[in-house]
């Protein structure tokens, strides 16, 4: 059963319990936690022991066994509990019918919603679901929950309660008071609300009101953000501190998908993907963007694929955030080459063979091919030194041909890894004169990282596709 977790309204009619033992007790306590009265169905005489006392506090009330149509029709919602099957199913039956939610326990064939683990905080309620899967799962993270979070986190959306129409008098809809508030939940007047100080959490919010009212609008900034190689257990917590703080993300077209998951439900996704020769947004398009919505107050984020400032063209959009006046974070992210060598489990440095680590575009700007003419390649020959080619799949027997003749050995190790971190990583091993003359051997497809250099060829952890050089491959079929 795949549910949506939603939170039910007990204002208008009392849920309703059918069954009178001591499954129904569990599941009418429950219900009382939030609903101010529960309606039971069963025979009175036959009550559970604690059934039977919350009936004498006047907060159960009984009505007649066996339901029908009139007495579950328009219930925010039903649990039959009778541990009798055909029961079970006749109500299960008739609330599926009405369209009223219908829950009976172990019976996930008649359920309609699925009963969560829940951490109850008062005004703040977490729910925990497995769709009925795993209920001791479910109930392992409400332990952890509530652990974690505070005891008199209850306080502190009290105290937003109380303020919140004087903040809406005060301070504009939207991002200006989004961010106002996330200032308060983060500051001072919060922490004294969860320390017991009642008195002065309400006057330092008091204070924080004025202060912001007085101020204006805000003017927004922007975070260039690196989304990391694609694995969105690679993302730093700061960056996803900055999704979640987003009022629009500009996301690349090699952010995976389940970065973006991370990012407010309400944040504005706005792909401005840029590939080898296929600029769908132009850099200067993106600037303005940028700029025109940090003017108008929202936080940006600038998601980038790995990191924002190398071949990210980070710098650039520095630069025209800076001109313009507007505040601006960068926050890094991990880079394909790291991200490679730590699945590869091989260093891009090495005491013994590698003391250097130089990265290179494959490509120069305008996607031509890379003339490397500010680069010393001869210099790098020494066999002492690891080289990264970036976005270098389609000039990689170029980059190679470059390197044989700027005095690489031909039989230098080459590594080129391909979807680096997500769940279709693909590596493939060869050689430097390999690479020259039969690139498409390879059967590299964007984006993939290459390596080479002595490192790129120690064992790697896991599978690796090697490539058989000419003599090997004649050799194999003689």
């Amino acid at each position: 059963m795949h549910s949506f977790p939603i939170f039910l309204s007990f204002d208008r009619k009392p849920p309703l319990v059918v069954g009178g033992g001591e499954l129904a007790a569990v599941k009418a306590r429950l219900l009382l936690k939030r609903a101010r009265s529960v309606d039971l169905s069963a025979a009175e005489g036959e009550l559970a022991p604690e059934l039977a006392l919350l009936v004498a506090a006047g907060l159960v009330t009984v009505l007649a066994p066996k339901p029908g149509t009139a007495e579950l029709r328009g219930r925010p919602l039903v649990i039959s509990a009778t541990e009798d099957d055909a029961e079970d199913a006749r109500v299960a039956a008739i609330a599926r019918a009405l369209g009223v939610p219908v829950n009976v326990p172990d019976r996930p064939e008649l359920c309609s919603f699925a009963l969560p683990a829940i951490v109850d905080r008062g005004q703040v309620t977490v729910a925990i679901g497995t769709s009925g899967t795993a209920p001791v799962l479910a109930q392992r993270l409400r332990a952890w929950l509530e652990r974690e979070l505070h005891p008199r986190l209850d306080a502190v959306a009290k105290l937003a309660a109380e303020f919140r129409e004087r903040v809406a008098e005060r301070l504009p809809a939207g991002p200006s008071r989004r961010h106002f508030w996330e200032g308060v939940f983060d500051g001072p007047a919060a922490r004294a609300a969860l320390d017991g100080d009642e008195s002065g959490a309400r006057r330092l919010l008091g204070e924080a009101i004025e202060r912001a009212s007085a101020a204006g609008p805000a003017k927004g900034r922007v975070l260039l953000v690196g989304a990391g190689p694609g694995d969105p257990e690679l993302l730093t917590l700061k960056a996803v501190r900055a999704l979640k703080s987003a009022d629009v993300i500009l996301y690349d077209h090699l952010v995976g998908m389940s970065v973006l998951e991370y990012a407010r439900r309400e944040a504005e996704l706005i792909p401005v993907g840029k590939s080898k020769g296929d600029h769908s947004v132009p850099q200067e398009a993106i600037n303005a963007l940028m700029v025109e919505r940090a003017e108008a107050g929202q936080t940006v984020v600038r998601l980038k694929g790995g990191d924002p400032l190398i071949f990210g063209r980070g710098g650039e959009e520095l630069a025209a955030l800076r001109e313009s006046g507007i505040e601006v974070e960068v926050i890094p992210g991990i880079t394909a080459s790291v991200a490679a060598a730590a699945s590869l489990q091989i260093p891009l440095t090495h005491r013994d063979i590698s003391h250097t680590v130089t990265f290179v575009s494959g490509h120069a700007a305008g996607g031509e091919e890379p003339s490397f003419e500010h680069l010393d390649l001869s210099a790098l020959a020494g066999g002492q030194n690891t080289l990264v080619i970036y976005m270098g799949v389609s000039t990689a027997s170029v980059v190679a041909a470059k390197l044989i003749a700027a005095g690489w050995q031909s039989d230098c190790p080459v590594m080129a890894v391909e979807n680096v971190s997500r769940s279709n990583e693909r590596r493939v091993a060869t050689t430097l004169a390999e690479l020259a003359a039969y690139p498409e051997r390879l059967g590299l497809a964007s984006p993939a990282v290459l390596l080479f250099g002595k490192v790129a060829g120690l064992e790697a952890a896991g599978a690796v596709d090697r490539v058989l050089s000419l003599p090997e491959l004649r050799r194999a079929y003689a």
